[in-house]
């Protein structure tokens, strides 16, 4: 067999996987696993002592699975509640109080423009009466204030150091399509996230290790040099030498990051396989033109690949490749030349053995993925356009063909392998890398060759080292100007939802189906090419979707954006009309592209017939211009104009710039759609211009299907609802979305008991400052008998209707069935 490494390493991986997503059922089958695990390979010897090779290989399968399922589910369950997260789940709910935190850092300090960000791993925390308390766990914190950037270099990985921080667990959002970030961050080892108000209360109270301070002192000395021989001539020129070089991307903007993104070219500014295989490369050759003994090259190259991977910083990709480089220049050592998949299987089996958990990481699945596509196609590429009869010049001409069809080749396999992943992990596909590659890897290899040169060339001099800095810098400056070609041509990458698990599995067969057959290739060519157009098309199944709505029913989504609004309206013929974008006022969090667009996408939308800004607070609006950059957006509807308002100036340029409709409205406007009246209740034209905004000044919208109204009141406070009293005359059947997100200031008695829902829907943060929804509302509506939801425990909470009978249910559990009859007038409901 010419991978046996795959027996092991494709159970292994299988196993894991399924090890990660049933934590339900984890404690149960651990054990159960485990002892399969031992069985199995007990099995194992004794088939092979019976000569069964049959039965040895069956038991090594069973044994892999149950292993990788094993240490999986252990990991990714001691992971999520490790002893911090525990004492910090014991602690008061009402104590806010910043503790200190001692531990080790586990990276060097990053810049990220609104602080410096520390990754600590805690060993110990001084509460309140200053008693330490062992507990370890991951955290990572932001270090405030403008002395914060001068004193980061002291802050080095492997140094130990205290510090009182005030902690909270990370953001997520539980809404359809949207990465739960608190799980993805425990298994990154990081439980809590926290702020630390001055870098003056860092104390670092021990060096690390001398291996780590080397490390240390030799990336600080490689980001000097960088800063200084390139940074002359553009900062952005020396953050790409530097990300590519040593995997510090904190210098690089967050709109160079997207345009590389989109381009399909982002790779190759992160240390992987690429960068490790050019060191390896350089190395060997080197040797070999030395005149080294292939032996002793190849036991160098280990050595300095080691030196280079603890530089580097030690990051999960960093290290796979490392691994994968290690085996293959250890096998060299030794003769044994295997296959490159074999290699590959092996550095998958001890990379999961490593970290089982790393099985579902992004970085995980686009090396691996990448790497076998590109072995298992290039080589047919290449047999293309290889000639060996060639003489001369035409040798010559022929190896740059042949070559370059490697080149085009590798990038074609590997967006063959990785376009299920990309949607999977992105939510976007991309065709500019299959012409943007062949520049970018040539200039990528440029970068990191330049570089490493220029930090050769500066203990020479400042003029070699000043020419080759220039080098870098035009090197630079193509790789990243080669991504304009998106802006160009936009079709080149498409937003498209998070596939079904089934496709993505149908797709990856039929690319093993290809490979394998050899009779009827072109029909799996051709199953494999639909699988593929169902992917990049956006039509496919979105994974973690709704279920699809039936013919004659609306749909109301109040989205779990913390502490904002953001809701969704989704009429029976598929018009989709957003009403506000959410926003989490104080930080730079992009609500917009991380939790509104991905949510949209999984419920199948495409273009938006409205988007509505209810108001200009921060919490309604602050996403508003990511969903009109993704979007195709009809019109944007506003009520009460606030000329002064910089954010809201900003929204009618970007509608102007891409000619959306910007329309006011007014009260007693009505829009009529496949059956559904969306009526406009306030706010009325003001007798004066708006200097600021007022909550006051919300659109009110009822949507009113059949014999049901849904009331989206906006922030209006309970003078405002005991005005709109009067003017409401609502369907017999009435939800409501509670007004200024429960705020004790809204939900009077009068507006309840005029308007009386048979529900009610709290959009409100976890734990938010504010208090909402306020005790004194939910008793108010709790005497009425009012069924009630929350975003900030439900999560996003879906409201569906026929015009009859309404079902409310939070994303994926609980469900109420309201209805009411129209001869009795009784309302029913019934849980689910």
């Amino acid at each position: 067999m010419r991978v046996p490494a795959a027996l092991i390493a494709i159970p292994l991986l299988a196993g894991a996987a399924v090890g990660i997503h049933i934590d339900g059922a984890a404690d149960r089958l651990i054990p159960a696993a485990c002892c399969a695990a031992v069985l199995s390979l007990l099995a194992a010897f004794a088939f092979r002592a019976e000569h069964e090779d049959g039965g040895v290989v069956l038991a090594l399968l069973i044994g892999a699975a149950a292993s990788g399922y094993t240490a999986a589910a252990a990991q990714s369950r001691a992971l999520a509640a490790p002893p911090l997260f525990a004492w910090f789940e014991a602690r008061d709910s009402g104590d806010s109080d910043p503790v200190t935190l001692i531990g080790r850092l586990r990276d060097d300090g990053a810049f990220v423009g609104y602080g410096v960000l520390l990754t600590l791993d805690v060993e110990e925390v001084e509460g309140r009466p200053q008693a330490r308390v062992r507990a370890r766990g991951g955290v990572r914190l932001t270090v405030v204030g403008a002395a914060a950037p001068k004193q980061m270099d002291g802050w080095r990985a492997g140094r130990r150091v205290r510090v009182p921080a005030s902690l909270r667990r990370p953001i997520t959002f539980s809404n359809p399509g949207v990465i739960d970030e608190a799980r993805a961050q425990a298994r990154r080892g990081i439980v809590l996230v926290g702020s630390v108000k001055s870098a003056s209360l860092v104390e670092v109270i021990a060096r690390g290790w001398p291996h780590h301070e080397w490390a240390a002192s030799a990336r600080a000395r490689t980001r000097r040099t960088i800063a200084r021989h390139v940074g002359q001539h553009s900062a952005r020129s020396a953050a790409v030498a530097t990300a590519i070089l040593v995997g510090d991307r904190s210098g690089l903007s967050e709109e160079d990051e997207r345009r590389l993104q989109d381009a399909g070219t982002y790779h190759v500014i992160a240390i992987s396989g690429g960068n490790i295989a050019i060191l390896t490369a350089l190395m060997i050759f080197g040797a070999r033109a030395a005149r080294v003994p292939y032996r002793v090259a190849a036991g160098v190259s280990i050595a300095v690949l080691l030196a280079y991977g603890e530089i580097a910083g030690g990051s999960p990709s960093v290290g796979r490749a490392i691994t994968a480089a290690v085996i293959f220049l250890t096998a060299l050592m030794i003769d044994q030349r295997g296959a490159p998949l074999n290699v590959l299987a092996v550095a998958a089996v001890l990379a999961v053995a490593a970290k089982p958990v790393s099985i579902v990481d992004g970085g995980f699945l686009l090396s691996f993925g990448a790497t076998a596509g590109i072995i298992l196609g290039v080589p047919r590429f290449v047999r293309l356009t290889a000639d060996h009869r060639a003489r001369g010049l035409a040798r010559w001409a022929r190896l740059a063909v042949t070559a370059a069809a490697g080149v085009l080749g590798a990038t074609i396999c590997a967006e063959v392998v990785l376009t299920p992943i990309g949607a999977s992990l992105f939510s976007r596909v991309t065709f500019a890398g299959l012409a943007l590659n062949l520049a970018a890897i040539p200039l990528m290899t440029a970068v990191q060759c330049g570089a490493m040169l220029l930090l050769l060339a500066a203990a020479v001099g400042s003029a070699a080292a000043s020419t080759v800095g220039a080098f870098v810098h035009y090197a630079a400056t193509g790789l990243v100007e080669t991504s304009r070609l998106v802006a160009l041509a936009p079709w080149l990458a498409r937003d498209v939802p998070p596939p079904a698990w089934w496709l993505c599995a149908v797709y990856y067969a039929l690319c093993v189906g290809w490979l394998c057959v050899t009779r009827r290739r072109e029909l799996v060519a051709a199953a494999l090419a639909c699988a593929g157009v169902l992917l990049v098309s956006g039509l496919a199944p979105a994974a973690n979707g709704a279920p699809r709505l039936g013919a004659g029913v609306l749909r109301v989504v109040l989205f779990d954006v913390g502490q904002g609004d953001s809701t969704l309206v989704r009429l029976p013929d598929g018009t989709a009309i957003l009403v506000d974008a959410g926003g989490l006022a104080g930080t730079s969090y992009d609500i917009g592209g991380r939790v509104v667009i991905p949510a949209l996408r999984a419920l199948g939308v495409r273009r938006l017939h409205a988007l509505v800004v209810t108001h200009g607070d921060p919490d309604h609006m602050d996403g508003a211009a990511a969903v009109m950059r993704a979007f195709p957006v009809a019109n944007v509807w506003e009520g009460v104009p606030v000329p002064p308002h910089a954010a809201l100036r900003i929204l009618a340029s970007l509608a102007a710039e891409t000619r959306i409709m910007w329309r006011t409205l007014q009260p007693g406007d009505v829009e009529r759609t496949a059956g559904v009246e969306i009526r406009i209740l306030h706010p009325p034209t003001p007798d004066w211009e708006r200097q600021r905004v007022r909550n006051d000044d919300s659109i009110v919208i009822e949507i009113r299907y059949g014999d049901v109204s849904i009331l989206l009141p906006g922030d209006i406070g309970g003078e405002i609802e005991r005005a709109l009293v009067p003017q409401l005359s609502l369907r017999p059947l009435v939800i409501l979305k509670a007004a200024h997100h429960g705020s004790a200031t809204s939900s009077s008695e009068e507006f309840i008991e005029a308007t009386r829902p048979a529900a009610v829907i709290f959009s409100a943060g976890r734990n938010n400052r504010f208090g909402h929804p306020a005790p004194g509302v939910v008793e108010r509506f709790t005497r009425k008998g009012v069924e009630m939801f929350n975003t900030a425990h439900d999560g996003a909470v879906f409201v569906e209707t026929d015009g009859t009978s309404v079902e409310v249910y939070r994303w994926k559990t609980r469900r109420t069935t309201i209805a009411r009859t129209t001869h009795e007038g009784k309302t029913i409901r019934r849980r689910n």
